[in-house]
């Protein structure tokens, strides 16, 4: 059983929902009841929701394009799209925060060392350039690879956007120009090894322990599928 805040949508139905959070754990876990919020790793299954669609990015060089599965499967993947210039507050700065606390609790995991890579995705593939995104490249390692992608074009972006479910739109000027600021939901993409989407976190539910605890979940899966073989 798995319970979570995510279908919480006003003060009451979150009171209530914690009220039968609490008391779930505290039938099932005893005096333990409120150390977490969230069921152990590997006691609940996470549906398959969609495929990563095939796509074409850039990271190092606009020369050197990759298939977008390079970055989705053979590892365990949190995505996200964003753009250098956002600024909104609930946007790719919210993101960034939840990346960085995963990040960081990666690296103190030896358990999950290689086995978790983050991805960020631009949405403004005309200012975001492999050059410009090579100054957030500093944060990757073997241990927590973060990788900075963008593509050639909005062309090659949209049919990624398309398939991942996520519509963006441009703000204009009064002379029907551009602004530079993009607007799009904040969503975050949690894929297993196989390229599958097996969970969206939105801005109505984003926390970095509830990422982690899905994220183990997926390792324990990965670990007991291995062992059939």
């Amino acid at each position: 059983m798995r319970l979570t805040f995510r279908q919480c949508r006003n003060l009451a139905s979150c009171v209530v929902l914690f009220m039968l959070t609490m008391s779930f754990y505290s039938a099932s876990m005893g005096n333990d009841a409120t150390s977490s919020l969230f069921p152990l790793p590997g006691t609940y299954k996470l549906e398959r929701i969609k495929e990563v669609p095939p796509g074409w990015v850039i990271e190092d060089s606009v020369w050197k394009p990759h298939r977008l599965a390079s970055y989705t499967t053979g590892s365990i993947t949190l995505l996200s799209f964003f753009y250098g210039t956002c600024r909104d507050p609930m946007g790719c700065p919210a993101a960034w925060s939840i990346f960085e606390s995963v990040h960081q609790e990666i690296e103190k995991d030896p358990m999950l060392h290689g086995r978790v890579r983050l991805v960020f995705l631009s949405l403004d593939p005309a200012v975001d350039t492999p050059d410009l995104l090579s100054f957030y490249r500093t944060k990757s390692n073997s241990t927590s690879p973060w990788h900075f992608l963008t593509t050639w074009s909005d062309r090659f972006l949209k049919s990624i956007l398309d398939g991942m479910g996520l519509t963006i739109s441009f703000e204009l000027n009064d002379k029907g120009q551009r602004t530079g600021e993009i607007l799009h939901m904040l969503k975050i993409y949690l894929i297993d090894a196989k390229g599958w989407v097996r969970e969206i976190y939105s801005t109505d539910y984003i926390d970095p322990a509830t990422a982690l605890n899905d994220i183990r979940s997926l390792t324990l899966e990965e670990d007991k599928q291995n062992d059939r073989r």
